[in-house]
């Protein structure tokens, strides 16, 4: 790839890491810019997990405000793995095409849950046992659609968002279960060709560089911004890639 193309990447992704580090759809702006890009779909979301990986360097300055929930993190990496081998292997095998279609789909989907009401994730929740056994199975729904489509970020935050966290809390805490998506998956993806390990070298440095930046940005801004920006980013993603 030349190297103005690779310049446009990583300082797309930068932009893009600093604007959803905390919301989530990342995948959903950067996939469709490396499909623009002419990368195959399937080679895309492989890249684009690649180059994500270091976003979770976030997690440092989350953890330092307190906003990490560790201990459900933790317990939900197990239904994580699962799910994201799961999808990453149906991304291996699935036809092209019809792969952009579903990656559509999806993310109209995503945008039907975003019309929820109320104050979700704006104030905390204690977590039940029967909330925390049914996000147990969502998790591995949304590890799922995750390891197929690299929405993570999105599937994650309304699983959390489901379980009682706010958007900062649920942004902190998907960087616990991040990383056993990209590594378990990547495995997969590497097997299988389909990493382009140039492109995701400028987007794993723009990535690490973005998610600090916008780490500290939303502390700043708090759950009710978070919120707005979420919704934003969802629509803003799917229209570019519907249209």
């Amino acid at each position: 790839m030349e190297i103005i193309n690779l310049l446009a990447i990583f300082v797309i992704t930068l932009l893009t890491r600093i604007m959803t580090v905390t919301t989530g759809g990342g995948g959903m702006i950067l996939i469709p810019l490396l499909i623009f890009f002419g990368l195959p779909p399937s080679q895309a979301i492989a890249t684009n997990r690649v180059g994500g990986l270091s976003s979770n360097v976030a997690i440092l300055k989350f953890h330092k405000h307190g906003k990490v929930k560790w201990k459900l993190g933790v317990s939900l990496i197990i239904p994580t793995l699962i799910g994201a081998i799961a999808g990453a292997s149906i991304v291996v095998n699935i036809d092209q095409d019809l792969f952009k279609k579903l990656l559509g789909s999806v993310i109209l989907i995503s945008l039907l849950l975003l019309t929820q009401r109320g104050k979700i994730g704006i104030k905390g929740k204690k977590i039940s046992k029967g909330r925390f056994i049914a996000g147990w199975f969502l998790t591995i729904l949304a590890s799922f659609l995750g390891g197929m489509f690299a929405s993570t970020g999105v599937w994650f935050t309304y699983v959390y968002l489901f379980l009682g966290l706010t958007f900062l809390q649920s942004a902190a805490t998907r960087k616990i279960t991040g990383p056993m998506i990209n590594l378990s998956s990547l495995v997969i993806f590497w097997f299988a060709g389909l990493i382009n390990w140039q492109v995701a070298g400028a987007m794993f440095l723009a990535s690490a560089i973005g998610a600090w930046i916008g780490a500290g940005i939303g502390l700043k801004l708090g759950n009710i911004w978070i919120k707005r920006l979420f919704i934003f980013f969802a629509v803003l993603s799917a229209l570019k890639l519907i249209f």
